[in-house]
This record gives C-alpha cells, structure tokens and sequence, in this order.
C-alpha cells in the first residue's frame, strides 16, 4: 500500500473538521433546545404556581365570605326562632288568662246555678205548702158543703 498524499490527508483533516462542527451545531443546537425547553418548563411551573396562589388565595376568601354569610344566616334564624317563640309565649300567656277567666266565669255561673236552685227549691217548697193548705181548704169546704146539705 503506498502512502496516502498529502492534500488526501489535508482533505480528511478538513472534511472531520466540517464533520465536527456539523456535530457540534447539532449538539449546540439540542443543548440550546433543551436548556430552553428547561427554561420554559421551570417559566410555566412557575406560572402555574402563581396562578394556583391566587386560587387558593381566591378560595380562601370565598370560604371566609361563606362562612360570615353562614354565621349571618345562623344568628338570623336563631333570631327568628327567638321571636316565634316570644309570640308563642305570648299566645300561650293570653289563652291561659283566657282560661282562667273563662274558669272564674263557670265558677260564678255554678254558684248562680245553685243559687237558683235554692231559691227554685224554696219556692216550691212554699208553693207546695201553699197547694196544701188550698187543697185542704179546697177538701173542708167540700166536706163543710156536704155536711150543710
């Protein structure tokens, strides 16, 4: 094998050397690609992690309204029921006077009854007496009739 001349050696040295630029771009190029692609990734995470910070954030105050509308509602019926139970009461206290006047009044109306009674007792008692004493004055003037005739 003879030796290979010199512009054959100069042409290998020249066309590795293009070879290895060419590499070199392409590693560059993947390289610049993935730091860029790092580089975007870490942007969006961080996006992302703001954006979930103003949600949260967000999230937080809408439990912190809900939770003052719960209680607001909450005292508000509790409010409600204080004042149905007032006027419940209130009811309940007017029908019991009611009832007790309505006692007092049986009671009055029992004792006028039964003094009614006494007094329709002693007038029959008196009208009886009075039937008697006209029945029997009734029967000796029959009896003084008869005896005269």
């Amino acid at each position: 094998m003879s030796n290979p001349p010199f512009s054959q050696f100069q042409q290998n040295v020249l066309r590795q050397s293009r070879e290895q630029k060419a590499v070199g771009s392409l590693l560059s190029g993947m390289a610049i690609a993935l730091i860029s692609s790092i580089v975007l990734v870490a942007i969006l995470a961080a996006y992302g992690g703001w954006v979930l910070s103003r949600q949260i954030q967000q999230q937080s105050v809408t439990v912190q309204q809900l939770d003052a509308k719960l209680t607001t509602d909450i005292r508000k019926v509790r409010n409600d029921l204080k004042e149905t139970v007032e006027a419940m009461n209130q009811a309940v206290n007017r029908l019991n006077a009611q009832q007790q006047a309505q006692k007092q009044q049986i009671v009055w109306l029992q004792t006028q009854l039964e003094e009614l009674r006494v007094q329709t007792r002693k007038d029959r008692a008196t009208d009886q007496l009075r039937y008697q004493r006209l029945e029997n004055r009734v029967y000796d003037l029959e009896r003084n009739q008869a005896q005269t005739r």
